[in-house]
């Protein structure tokens, strides 16, 4: 296992381990059936901008897509657990890179992908789209009473959106 690996696996097993994301640590509230839905969208959303950003890597001199794609791949980890822990489905799960369960998803990725190939610019105007799009659904989830578990892990995703907006500003 790499270090780099290694230092994202401990992050979240501190993480799960902190909050308790067993289902007896939040039995007093659990996620609405709304909720689910938008758990499971936003887990591939965040494989949307780990999908892009690792196509976009293959195709641009900077490493800023690299970098931010393994961010991502922590964000749909942190998603993931939440899900598990509410035997919950998780449709990334059986995906393959660039495939969406979600429609409007898979047909986002489309045209991303397409509009982030032009050049170095419309690349990083790729990543500010995708961040802000993160940020404006986080952000509607985030006004709901949770599960601490959940908003833990929505609260850590919007920190690192923002701060994958301010990169792809740069």
């Amino acid at each position: 296992m790499t270090t780099k690996k290694s230092v994202r696996t401990l992050v979240v097993l501190a993480l799960i381990a902190g909050v308790g994301f067993a289902p007896s640590a939040n039995a007093a509230t659990k996620p609405t059936l709304a909720q689910k839905l938008q758990l499971q969208y936003i887990v591939e959303e965040e494989k949307l901008a780990r999908d892009v950003y690792a196509y976009l890597a293959t195709n641009t001199t900077t490493q800023k897509f690299s970098n931010i794609t393994r961010s991502e791949q922590t964000h749909m980890d942190q998603i993931a657990a939440v899900l598990k822990t509410y035997n919950f489905f998780n449709p990334t799960l059986t995906r393959a890179p660039g495939v969406f369960r979600d429609a409007k998803l898979q047909a986002l990725y489309n045209d991303l992908i397409a509009k982030g190939s032009v050049d170095y610019v419309s690349a990083m105007g790729v990543g500010v789209a995708i961040e802000e799009l993160d940020i404006s659904d986080l952000a509607k989830m985030l006004k709901s009473s949770m599960p601490a578990d959940m908003k833990l892990a929505l609260d850590n995703l919007m920190r690192g959106s923002v701060n994958h907006l301010a990169a792809f500003k740069r």
